[in-house]
């Protein structure tokens, strides 16, 4: 892609940028460091400067997508781990009821006079 080699300022990178697919937000970072030096590039290394920060761009946001990605999932698990535990802890409290149920039963059974042989389940 040839770029006019007129004025490099930095709203004419800026808009160069933006056509090859980097944000506004992107382009204008970077398009205020492409000035100091982008008068001095030929066509050919303008062209090649503006197509090397649009792939940086990409991949940059790929990145960030997949942060973003994984952020969403490390909420998830730790969502469902919370259910998780709340389970757990109803679970344990039916255990802990039953455990007092069967004690209970354990010495409604007992006959102080024989010796218990047999567990009760």
């Amino acid at each position: 892609m040839r770029w006019k080699a007129t004025s490099r300022d930095v709203k004419r990178i800026r808009e160069d940028l933006e056509k090859l697919g980097v944000a506004p937000a992107f382009s204008h970072s970077v398009s205020e460091r492409l000035e100091r030096f982008a008068a001095e590039l030929t066509p050919e290394s303008y062209d090649a400067v503006l197509s090397g920060v649009a792939v940086a761009y990409g991949i940059h946001r790929r990145g960030l997508q997949g942060f973003k990605k994984t952020a969403r999932d490390l909420d998830e698990v730790q969502r469902l781990m919370g259910g998780f535990a709340s389970e757990l802890r109803k679970l344990d409290e039916a255990l802990r009821t039953l455990a007092a149920f069967v004690a209970r039963m354990r010495r409604q059974t007992a006959n102080p006079a024989v010796p218990q042989r047999r567990t009760l389940h």
